[in-house]
């Protein structure tokens, strides 16, 4: 049954990883960031990371909590949080 829904995933991931990583190297202002990258490591604070997930939560019409970023502030980590709620909020299942 699960998956049925695995293209509806893919492109959701797909659009989020897009979506994240956009912000991400425009918040950071780089241009091949890696999925082990950490957003603070790398010169971000609170109020870029503040900022990104604003235009991430516009672009992609989700709920993104900020506390997100603060447990694991991994690129790779982020996409994977966006990700799983774009699914939910496009009403896939994961």
């Amino acid at each position: 049954m699960q998956d049925s829904h695995a293209p509806a995933d893919r492109t959701a991931a797909d659009r989020a990883t897009a979506v994240v990583t956009e912000e991400w190297c425009r918040a950071l202002d780089v241009t091949d960031p890696s999925p082990d990258d950490d957003f603070f490591a790398e010169g971000g604070n609170s109020l870029l990371i503040a900022s990104l997930i604003d235009r991430v939560e516009r672009r992609l019409g989700i709920v993104f909590p900020v506390e997100v970023a603060f447990i694991d502030g991994t690129l790779g980590a982020l996409t994977d949080a966006c990700a799983e709620r774009l699914v939910t909020a496009e009403g896939t299942t994961a």
